[in-house]
């Protein structure tokens, strides 16, 4: 399980450079800083699949995808507040990339974790 975490982290961070290749060159949303939304959602990622294999058990699984998106989600609403005050130009360039990152990382990390809770079941 700990290779499907691994390769799910570097299929989102790929992806996600894509994505960000994509909105610099062909729509001109360029942005400086789109590494370091992509760094901050893998941290995350990495926080979170370490919480995961701390828990063994198939309910907590349920309860943690939860809160770990809550907090994701709140993280994620803070920082781009923080940004937008803080750097008043490109400021949609930059949400573009972070809300791209965001959908990305998260639909890989709940992919993944529906395959831990499946094995888990399976085990039980």
């Amino acid at each position: 399980m700990k290779l499907k975490s691994i390769s799910a982290l570097l299929i989102s961070a790929g992806l996600s450079c894509i994505y960000s290749f994509i909105l610099n060159v062909y729509f001109h949303q360029e942005s400086a800083a789109w590494w370091q939304s992509m760094l901050f959602f893998a941290i995350l990622f990495i926080i979170f699949t370490l919480l995961y294999f701390i828990r063994t058990d198939a309910k907590t699984y349920t309860g943690i995808l939860l809160s770990s998106g809550v907090v994701k989600f709140l993280l994620s609403s803070i920082l781009l507040l923080v940004y937008s005050f803080t750097l008043k130009g490109g400021f949609l360039s930059f949400s573009l990339h972070f809300i791209g990152h965001y959908v990305l990382f998260t639909v890989f990390e709940i992919r993944y974790l529906l395959q831990l809770i499946k094995t888990k079941k399976n085990e039980n």
